[in-house]
């Protein structure tokens, strides 16, 4: 079987092809020349806005950096923007709307990565419970972005009573400056929330789903 390439392989052979040399690639990226090195030697990992910006002097794309996913884009070619996307748990997220926010994306060890337009403040979580089945599963991974008005019917993630779950949205009126929402599940066996009753919150809405095959 053939070796596959490993990520810091990648960056160092397409590097090479553009004639860049280690130190004016990291003075392109704003990083130092020791962290490319690192990089191609896999000591470390490029990550956030490092991994963008590495895409984008290397004229391809995050994913084929990190996973290999994908062919390299021409150096005529213009890569499409792509968001780094943190990847937290739903305990996490209940702090998303807090000025933790900031810490949160800083300290997360892994991304997803997305073409999707997306603002700031999308992140994204793995499905931990059966309340979205049969649509959504557990170990599903989805992208929320909290600059998107819900629409009724869209999956949210929200908080619930200071608990972070995802669920569908359903306005049920306009109060002034207050919406009345309610929240539900896709498996009947778990309740409707109503806003009137329980402390819920919209942290985003849903913009992709990722569904990965185990084993």
């Amino acid at each position: 079987m053939m070796k596959k390439e490993s990520s810091g392989e990648r960056i160092r052979a397409r590097r090479k092809a553009l004639q860049l040399t280690q130190q004016a690639l990291a003075k392109s990226i704003g990083v130092s020349h020791v962290a490319v090195s690192q990089w191609e030697k896999e000591e470390t990992v490029p990550r956030g806005e490092n991994l963008l910006r590495l895409a984008q002097w290397l004229q391809c794309t995050a994913a084929w950096i990190i996973d290999g996913d994908g062919e390299v884009f021409a150096t005529h070619a213009k890569a499409a923007p792509v968001a780094a996307v943190p990847l937290i748990s739903l305990a996490q997220a209940s702090a998303w709307l807090s000025e933790e926010r900031l810490l949160l994306k800083q300290q997360a060890a892994h991304f997803l990565y997305s073409e999707s337009q997306l603002g700031d403040g999308a992140l994204a979580v793995t499905i931990d419970d059966q309340a979205m089945q049969p649509d959504y599963r557990p170990g599903d991974k989805v992208i929320f972005d909290p600059d998107v008005q819900p629409q009724p019917g869209d999956v949210v993630l929200a908080l619930v009573d200071g608990v972070a779950r995802v669920r569908i949205y359903r306005l049920q009126t306009q109060q002034q400056d207050e919406q009345i929402f309610t929240l539900r599940a896709l498996n009947d066996d778990f309740p409707q929330l109503h806003s009137a009753d329980s402390a819920l919150e919209i942290i985003g809405t849903l913009m992709e789903l990722r569904r990965y095959r185990s084993g």
